[in-house]
Order: C-alpha cells, then structure tokens, then sequence
C-alpha cells in the first residue's frame, strides 16, 4: 500500500510541475508579446513604489521563463515549487489586496490579453490551487521513477494545463442576461 501511495504521490508530483510549468511559460510568452502595456497593469495595482513597475514588468517576464523551465525539467526540486508557489502566492495576494481595496474593476493582468478578466475571488482561489498542485512536488525526493509512471504524470500535468486554460476562458465570458443572451 505504501509503494502505491508512493507512485501516486510521484505522478502527482510530475503533473502538478508540468501543468504550473506551462501556466507560467504561457503567462510569460503572452506577457512578453505585449510588454508595452505590462508595466501599466502592474502601475495599476498601485503596490509598488513609484518608478518600480518598469523593472518589474522588464524581470517578470524572465523569472516567470526561468521558473517554467525549472519545473518542467524537474530542475532545483524542491526549490523551484517553493518559487513557483511564492510568486503564485504573491500575485494571488495582489488581487486580494485590490479586491479589499475596492478595485476589483482593474485587469487582473493574468497575461490573456484577449480575456481581460476584472480581479475577483475566483482568480485568487485560482492561484490558490496552481500552488497546491505542486504541493506534491515539495515531498518527493529526486529518486528515478518508472518511465510508465513519469508518463503518467505528464499526461496528467497536461490534462491539467488545458483545464486550467478551459476555465479560464470560461471565467472570462461575460454573464448572461434574463434571456440567456450574452452581455456585450
């Protein structure tokens, strides 16, 4: 039973750093393609010092590639979850913040341009558990596991990347009317 619970702690530990992986190499990617207006969107947070989000949107593009392929090429275990999951914390209390704040109308900044998401609760819930996907990640040693097993886990780390991709799209609709019809 211990052996079991072993394997299936080994694939969750793969899926969870191959989808957060590409969550922050898709992130990174679409951040980069509109690097004009990143340093606004971080501006509009309004927690950083003033003069510090054109910095912070020149490195966050980087760390978010660097983290990607830390955690998709198994590298710097545990290290990298840790990271992954501190910058996914942080950006999870950045909208928290904003929400208390009454800015909750502000773009999450999320990197999808083309689902420019209001900040709300679901987002942060949503970062929430991109952090606990790689829970499994900080109790695994880096003991070579069976090839069927590593497999199994990047199967399922991209079965979780497109339903954190579906989601998002999902979250992004705009609500429906009385009659069913989209608001525009």
């Amino acid at each position: 039973m211990a052996a079991l619970a072993h394997e299936l702690l080994a694939a969750a530990s793969v899926a969870g750093r191959i989808c957060v992986g590409l969550v922050f190499l898709l992130a990174a990617v679409q951040k980069a393609m509109h690097w004009r207006v990143l340093a606004g969107v971080i501006a509009n947070y309004r927690l950083l010092p003033r003069g510090m989000e054109v910095p912070a949107a020149a490195l966050l593009p980087p760390a978010e590639v660097v983290l990607a392929i830390l955690l998709l090429s198994a590298q710097l275990r545990p290290w990298s979850a840790w990271m992954a999951m501190a910058l996914l914390g942080m950006f999870a209390l950045a909208m928290a913040i904003n929400i208390k704040r009454g800015r909750a109308d502000i773009d999450c900044g999320c990197g999808e341009t083309f689902l420019r998401q209001p900040l709300n609760w679901v987002l942060v819930a949503r970062n929430a558990m991109l952090a606990a996907v790689l829970l499994p990640s900080l109790l695994m040693t880096a003991a070579p596991m069976a090839m069927s097993l590593a497999l199994s886990g990047v199967a399922a780390g991209l079965g979780l990347f497109l339903l954190y991709l579906l989601l998002n799209i999902l979250a992004a609709l705009p609500p429906l009317d009385a009659r069913g019809h989209r608001f525009a």
